[in-house]
Formats: C-alpha cells, structure tokens, sequence
C-alpha cells in the first residue's frame, strides 16, 4: 500500500507542474500586466499634462508627442521592453482625449 502511494505522487507531480505552468503562471502574468498597464497609463496622463505646459507654443503638437513617448519609453524600457512606441501612442490619445473637453 505505501509504494502504491508513493507511485500515485509521482504521477501527481508532472500533472501538478502542467496546471502551474499551463494555468496558474499565464493568470498571474495577465495580473501584473494589467497593473503595469494602470501604473503606465497613469504616467503618460502625467507626462501629456507636463508637455502642454513646458511646450506652450502654437503648433507644438509633435514635440509634445516626441517628449511624452521618450519619457515613458525611459522610465519603463530602461532594462527590457515592457511598452511598444505604438501602446505608448494609443495611451497619448486616450489621456489628450481626457483632457480636452
């Protein structure tokens, strides 16, 4: 009875490590992702509101652009890619969507 059940363990383990890795680990990932995407979507709001104030000048919308990208892009692509130019975009209009009323 006892090697019975160590052999029922050893069959559970490899299943076990299935599920962590199949299930388990993509719902935490998709968890933090969702968290980094707040948190970087909260810093871009920032960053829209700090370029229409140091870039006052008419026709200025491109340097606006440019500095908010390259700030987010420094801030959270600094050790391995974590936010696209192109999400980072998307973002930018969100937030300059939220300000204009």
């Amino acid at each position: 009875m006892n090697e019975f059940l160590f052999n029922l363990i050893l069959l559970c383990i490899p299943i076990l490590g299935a599920v962590i890795t199949g299930f388990i680990l993509p719902l935490i990932k998709s968890k933090i992702s969702a968290a980094q995407l707040n948190t970087i979507a909260k810093w871009v709001e920032k960053a829209v509101q700090a370029a229409e104030m140091l870039f006052d000048a008419p026709k200025s919308g491109k340097e606006k652009r440019e500095y908010v990208i390259r700030f987010v892009c420094q801030m959270f692509n600094s050790k391995k890619e974590v936010i696209t130019e192109e999400q980072i975009r998307i973002l930018l209009e969100a937030a300059l969507q939220q300000l204009t009323p």
